[in-house]
C-alpha cells in the first residue's frame, strides 16, 4: 500500500488547497492569514465555476494535504471530423519540499492524465520548469517541436 492517497480535495480542505497554491508561487514575503482566507475564498469560487472544466487532484499523507495538480479543459475549434475537440493543460503541480522524492508529483501527473483519458481530451500540455521535465517525460509528455508561446510584453496589473 503506498503511504499517500491521490483524491479529489474535500470542501474542508479548500483553504490548505489554497496554502499549497502560494507555497507553489513562492511568494515572498507570504501573505498574511486574512489575505490567504480572502484567497482561499477566491480559489472556491473559481472551482466552482469552472465546474467539470477544471479538475483538482491531491496528494494525501495521513489526512496532510502534501501535493496538488490541476488539469484546465477547454474546447479547441472544431474540425470537420472532430467538432468537440478538447485540449488540457497540467497547472500547478507542486509537492512540498519535504515530500519529494518518493513518486507523489508522478503519482498526481498520471491522476490527471487518467482523467484526461477518460474525459476524451486528445491532447495535453504542460509549461514544465527544468527541473520538472523529467517527471513530465516519465508521464509521457515530450518536447514538440511546433508547440510555441507567447507572454504578454505587458501583463494586466491585479
Amino acid at each position: 500500500m503506498k503511504p499517500f492517497e491521490i483524491r479529489a480535495p474535500r470542501s474542508d480542505e479548500l483553504r490548505r488547497l489554497a496554502q499549497l497554491k502560494i507555497d507553489w508561487a513562492g511568494l515572498d514575503p507570504r501573505p498574511g492569514k486574512g489575505a490567504e482566507w480572502a484567497y482561499a475564498d477566491e480559489l472556491s469560487a473559481w472551482m466552482d465555476r469552472m465546474g467539470d472544466r477544471m479538475l483538482c487532484r491531491v496528494a494525501v499523507m495521513g489526512d496532510v494535504l502534501v501535493g496538488m495538480g490541476w488539469l484546465v479543459v477547454f474546447e479547441r475549434v472544431p474540425d470537420f471530423g472532430d467538432r468537440r475537440r478538447k485540449t488540457g493543460d497540467l497547472q500547478s503541480v507542486y509537492v512540498t519540499p519535504g515530500k519529494r522524492g518518493h513518486g507523489i508529483g508522478l503519482a498526481l501527473v498520471e491522476a490527471l492524465c487518467a482523467e484526461a483519458d477518460r474525459r476524451g481530451v486528445a491532447r495535453l500540455t504542460v509549461h514544465a520548469s527544468t527541473p520538472a521535465i523529467e517527471l513530465y517525460e516519465a508521464a509521457g509528455f515530450r518536447t514538440g517541436a511546433t508547440l510555441l508561446d507567447r507572454s504578454n510584453p505587458e501583463p494586466p496589473e491585479g
